[in-house]
């Protein structure tokens, strides 16, 4: 009988301590921070942009955005239009930005294809996941939803990652890159991972069936089309579905978009590329100016908004 009352004393304890557990009480954040981590014993720079109805006490979602080369985190943001894309729908973005400066403001990513700071061992490899993890100890996220993109160098940069370090990546997207031909012969990703590429057909640097890139001495790079079914067949798509032309919204952009989709691979991963007919080295729904060297952008889709809509769909 004194072992029964024992018993009840204690959950009835129990009970009360949990009742008075305070509840989290809701904040206003600022709008953006600079914020920087210590990684390779350099200091690593990012900008956040916080939605105003993230209050800090709910788990939200969280997506990473690499930016090109010659970029940095400040004009990364007005690049994509993707924060609000995050305002709208009530997730973290997070820019990181890349740490050997080519000139003044211009960042270079070590994406593995014998680059300025692949050669003085810079890891962003490293880097992005650190961050990842620094900013989840800080914010409420929800470790489940963490999704990665990138531009260009940012895009092969992700394509790096998803083979070397993906364990905290629900999903991927690629724009305007596809992946180092030693990552495509002999890379070795340790699972499946629902994978988005947005590539233009006309793309005057990423040449599309592969090779080398314009202006660079760097390793060759696979075609997309590689690309995509290299993702395809890792994933196990078992279905194909008929490609899709998207409605040609905007006749002035002199350009188009076929969405060819992969589906019902392990886990319910997915490959979907947008190809861009008559796209450049662009990023479609930004028209950027003065920058006509790089080809058309497409207008008739947000690129931005496609990848939340793929990457929403995901959980790691």
């Amino acid at each position: 009988m004194r072992f029964v009352i024992f018993i009840c004393i204690t959950l009835a304890t129990v009970s009360c301590k949990k009742s008075k557990e305070p509840a989290i009480e809701p904040k206003v954040y600022p709008e953006f921070v600079n914020g920087t981590i210590d990684y390779q014993s350099r200091q690593r720079k990012y900008i956040l942009h916080i939605p105003s109805s993230y209050d800090g006490t709910k788990e939200v979602p969280l997506v990473i955005f690499l930016h090109g080369g010659g970029g940095n985190a400040q004009n990364a943001q007005g690049f994509t239009n993707f924060n609000q894309v995050s305002k709208n729908n009530g997730f973290l973005m997070v820019y990181p930005q890349g740490f050997f400066e080519a000139s003044a403001n211009s960042f270079v990513w070590a994406d593995g294809r014998g680059l300025a700071p692949d050669i003085l061992g810079i890891d962003d490899v490293g880097f992005i996941d650190n961050l990842v993890t620094a900013l989840k100890n800080e914010y409420k996220i929800n470790a489940k939803k963490v999704y990665l993109c990138g531009f260009s160098n940012g895009s092969f940069l992700t394509q790096k990652i998803a083979f070397e370090k993906n364990t905290q990546f629900a999903a991927i997207g690629t724009l305007g890159g596809t992946m180092n031909l030693s990552l495509f012969n002999s890379g070795n990703p340790n699972r499946a991972i629902p994978m988005m590429f947005v590539f233009g057909t006309a793309d005057p640097l990423v040449p599309y069936n592969g090779g080398v890139v314009t202006g660079s001495n760097t390793a060759p790079v696979v075609g997309i089309e590689q690309a995509v079914n290299y993702w395809v067949t890792k994933n196990q798509c078992q279905t194909i579905l008929p490609p899709v032309d998207l409605p040609n919204t905007n006749t002035t952009d002199n350009s188009t978009v076929t969405v060819f989709e992969y589906i019902n691979g392990i886990k319910g991963s997915k490959v979907k590329f947008y190809k861009v007919i008559n796209g450049g080295h662009t990023f479609p729904g930004v028209k950027v100016p003065n920058q006509t060297t790089l080809g058309e952008t497409n207008l008739d889709i947000s690129a931005s908004q496609e990848l939340w809509d793929f990457f929403k769909q995901f959980e790691l």
